[in-house]
């Protein structure tokens, strides 16, 4: 059978797209080098609506930890797994004394392990560009093509120095780019146990369960009740709420980060990929047949280029990351909006924690009762058409500062295909996020201060820029209006 990866409408592999070639450079959206991008000038000043917040966006509790063993029961981790390694390593590394080696684990305590990862076991993708920045720095403070490897000025970096000496060049005791990009690309390739990367996204996802189970509230979790029919799901890369009585998310959620883009593999290629019934959902799951001629694109959720892994692209080709969508916005409005979200963080740097999800209303913008939403399906099981998808980004910018911005599009059937037309049609759909909030029942970013919640949440960003980028759309820079 041919393979089908494309949001095809239903309409089987030979018919994905009647304009074929431009949907193919579109998924090419990955760097050409891997190397560290310079450091962003000061004067690349922050939105106007961002909220200072010295020392972090939101601070995690050490005391909110939970054992170790419990977390290996609930998700059936075993001892060898890179969980449970990872969380020992944090465990024994913690900064409470009275913590260390105790058994237990606390969200606080993975990011505190991640952010300098002195036994060089654990390297996300934030920790490798920080690496690869502190070598181009160490080369460009003299002559010659390599460093000592106990240069550099933090241990943790020194360790891994060491480590890409003796696994990925010739143990000279002198690190060169060479041989950290031949360490890095066999990491990530499995091929050395003592060194993991794992991906922003997914420590982010990590860090949602150890929160959830710890009681603590998390970004990617929103507070509030999911509705007699809500299924919540955590995977590898994101988390989840299903409707099961409508067979749609409510909302997907997950991190991404300028980090995780710069460093995924070339390889990572949605053309591997193929629409699957979630595992978890049995055969009670939506499948990909359940789209078959009913005129409707399978819709991403996750965008499958936001996936820093193929193990990633592949989870956002399940079908509970997948809704109902009109071709033309799917292709065109709302693929904007995915590619100019995208865009932006990679140009900006720093971590966005991003919601999108499905929505009913009726005329006068109010919510639907289930019974009256309109359906659609290839057999007796019935999908719920979503009136609306939103999408809301909190963005945590390299130096710290706080942004938020949302949109709620129509579902619409018709819809604008040129720029020129797309980009009003985005801008006039720009919301605050305190009527998503509303919408849905629930309080996202909840993990946030009320202060800043009130700071952001209420306004409403101004005129979104876009600009053109290869064959698609890409948001390089959002300018607020003042005193949002």
């Amino acid at each position: 059978m041919a393979r089908r990866t494309a949001d095809d409408g239903g309409r089987g592999p030979t018919s994905c797209f009647s304009s074929s070639a431009p949907r193919t450079s579109r998924m090419t959206l990955r760097p050409t080098t891997t190397r560290a991008v310079p450091p962003r000038p000061a004067s690349a000043a922050s939105p106007s609506n961002a909220v200072t917040t010295p020392g972090g966006s939101w601070n995690r509790s050490t005391a909110r930890e939970v054992p170790i063993s419990e977390l290996q029961e609930k998700f059936g981790w075993t001892d060898e797994s890179w969980q449970v390694g990872l969380m020992n390593a944090a465990d024994a590394a913690s900064g409470v004394k009275s913590r260390n080696g105790n058994g237990a684990v606390s969200a606080a305590e993975l990011e505190r392990y991640l952010a300098a990862p002195e036994d060089g076991q654990y390297l996300t993708s934030t920790a490798l560009q920080q690496k690869r920045s502190a070598l181009d720095a160490k080369l460009a403070q003299g002559p010659g093509n390599a460093v000592d490897v106990d240069a550099f000025d933090s241990g943790w970096q020194s360790t891994v120095a060491r480590r890409a000496d003796l696994l990925g060049g010739n143990s000279d005791g002198q690190l060169s780019a060479e041989e950290l990009d031949a360490f890095i690309q066999a990491s990530k390739a499995g091929k050395h146990a003592d060194t993991r990367w794992v991906p922003d996204q997914q420590m982010a996802a990590l860090q949602s369960r150890v929160a959830e189970a710890a009681g603590e509230l998390d970004p990617l979790r929103p507070e509030g009740a999911s509705g007699a029919n809500g299924l919540s799901l955590v995977k590898e890369y994101a988390r989840l709420a299903l409707d099961q009585g409508a067979n749609v998310p409510t909302f997907v959620s997950y991190m991404l980060s300028a980090e995780d883009v710069k460093e995924t593999p070339a390889g990572v290629s949605r053309l591997e990929s193929t629409f699957v019934r979630d595992p978890e959902l049995g055969r009670g799951g939506v499948t990909d047949s359940d789209y078959t001629n009913t005129g409707f694109d399978r819709g991403h959720m996750k965008p499958a280029e936001d996936s820093p892994t193929q193990e990633a692209m592949d989870e956002s080709h399940q079908m509970s990351n997948i809704a109902p969508q009109h071709g033309n916005h799917n292709q065109q409005v709302w693929r904007t909006l995915e590619q100019g979200v995208s865009g932006l963080v990679n140009s900006q740097g720093g971590k966005a924690y991003i919601v999108t999800g499905n929505l009913y209303l009726d005329e006068q913008g109010q919510p639907l009762p289930p019974e009256k939403r309109e359906t659609t399906g290839a057999g007796e099981r019935r999908l719920a058409i979503p009136t609306h998808n939103f999408k809301t980004v909190l963005h945590e910018l390299p130096n710290g500062n706080l942004t938020m911005y949302a949109y709620l599009m129509p579902n619409a059937k018709e819809g604008p295909s040129k720029k020129e037309d797309i980009l009003p049609l985005l801008d006039s759909h720009r919301v605050p996020v305190d009527r998503i909030e509303e919408l849905l029942g629930q309080d996202l970013y909840a993990n946030l201060p009320k202060r800043v919640q009130d700071k952001l949440e209420k306004g409403t960003p101004g005129e979104g820029v876009f600009q053109r980028d290869s064959l698609y759309f890409a948001a390089s820079l959002f300018r607020f209006a003042p005193g949002n």
